[in-house]
């Protein structure tokens, strides 16, 4: 009996020693692989400062985000800190999925130089339920060299749509006289629901048109500077034939392809391009700037990427945020996502040696200054009646105003329910 009882007393020692060690483990989830190294760098520090906090990953692909997540918080098993994208934030916040972190976010010393109009897809009555982490801005990229043999200046692009298209009629050619055409002058995302939103959302916002109101409640996309901003987009493929006739079944890819293979002269791209550009086209001698914009309209970008959030169902609030501050410091934002082409989140840090050697960066630190992102608790609705309309209007089946009359029904529904 005695012996028994020692050995119950062992196991219950066991036991506590193993809920003592969980107690000093969070999970994080990510869809970006960059995180699993700041983990690894997370646990390295934690290691050589004597400490027995560590951090686990999991990466969760972006498709099955929303999915996993949700099932996470049923089971009441969600991770302690989730690196989620920026536009389902709002839905989530919804849901009460995340604690308030208000008050760490405002004691940062580096508070200033978070994007506000991030924060504010974290936001909810005033108060912040997740910190900016990642960002990925959209804006056009042009080939200088076939800006010189068209006889454009190859240091000066676009800046309005009106040039845009007087710079696309002179870059796109017939080489062979075959009546093919060999050589667009831009090239256009048609068959992509994300980039719909990514691209051409900045383009509807320059034209001083909308999604939808401030708070998500209301549809404005069937508004005359969204329509007019839609043909435009269609008068580029069919009146001043500058993009292919079947551009509304192009990919990304696609896009991508034309464009390091110098058939398309001009598209619309994100700041990771600058790298993938190098990578796999040494020699493309290319720019980055500003999206362009209407006449009379200002310039826009689509502020994309992710917040960190720290779960409800965390256990270790104090240890998930010591995570999410370390996440965020210099060693993370420079020497993690710089050095991989990535912008840092923090505008004080784009000034590092990464970029340094790279002007082109640069030009995100201004075009940070004009991007947004559409507030909804139903983003996801909303895509499938954005893509149909546009390529329906893009094909020629119906015209612009049609298409985003039908968007605009379709997503009134979706906010209904």
């Amino acid at each position: 009996m005695k012996r028994l009882s020692i050995l119950v007393v062992v196991m219950i020692v066991a036991l506590a020693a193993t809920s003592m060690a969980m107690a000093e483990t969070i999970v994080v989830w990510d869809r970006e692989v960059q995180t699993e190294e700041t983990v690894a760098l997370f646990n390295a520090k934690m290691e050589a400062e004597g400490s027995s906090k560590r951090a686990e990953f999991q990466l969760v692909p972006y498709e099955q985000q929303t999915q996993l997540f949700l099932a996470a918080l049923a089971a009441g098993n969600a991770p302690d800190v989730i690196s989620l994208d920026i536009i389902l934030h709002p839905y989530f916040n919804s849901i009460g999925a995340f604690l308030d972190i208000t008050d760490r976010i405002e004691a940062l010393e580096y508070r200033s130089a978070l994007p506000e109009g991030m924060l504010h897809l974290g936001e909810v009555d005033g108060r912040y339920y997740g910190i900016p982490y990642t960002v990925d801005l959209s804006g056009l990229v042009w080939n200088k060299t076939l800006f010189r043999e068209a006889g454009l200046d190859p240091e000066r692009p676009p800046q309005t749509w009106d040039e845009l298209i007087e710079y696309a009629q002179l870059l796109t050619k017939d080489a062979d006289n075959d009546g093919e055409t060999d050589q667009y002058g831009f090239g256009i995302v048609g068959s992509s629901a994300g980039w719909q939103m990514f691209g051409f959302m900045p383009v509807v916002w320059s034209f001083g048109g909308n999604l939808l109101n401030a708070d998500g409640t209301e549809v404005l996309i069937d508004s005359p500077e969204s329509i007019a901003a839609l043909q435009m987009w269609v008068d580029l493929i069919h009146k001043y034939k500058v993009a292919p006739v079947n551009s509304a079944t192009w990919q990304y890819s696609d896009v991508y392809n034309g464009f390091v293979t110098e058939r398309v002269a001009m598209m619309l791209s994100g700041n990771y391009n600058i790298i993938t550009f190098q990578d796999d086209a040494p020699d493309l001698d290319f720019g980055i700037t500003f999206i362009p914009r209407a006449e009379h309209g200002e310039h826009a970008s689509f502020s994309g990427g992710n917040l960190m959030a720290i779960s409800r169902d965390t256990k270790q609030a104090d240890l998930a945020w010591e995570f999410v501050e370390f996440a965020m410091s210099e060693d993370i934002q420079v020497e993690v996502w710089a050095q991989s082409g990535a912008l840092p989140v923090r505008t004080d840090l784009f000034d590092n040696k990464y970029f340094a050697q790279d002007p082109r960066f640069a030009v995100f630190a201004d075009i940070l200054e004009v991007a947004r992102a559409p507030y909804s608790t139903k983003y996801n609705e909303l895509y499938a009646p954005m893509l149909t309309a546009m390529q329906r209007a893009m094909m020629g089946e119906i015209s612009p105003e049609q298409a985003y009359q039908d968007a605009a029904k379709d997503m009134k529904r979706a906010l209904q329910y």
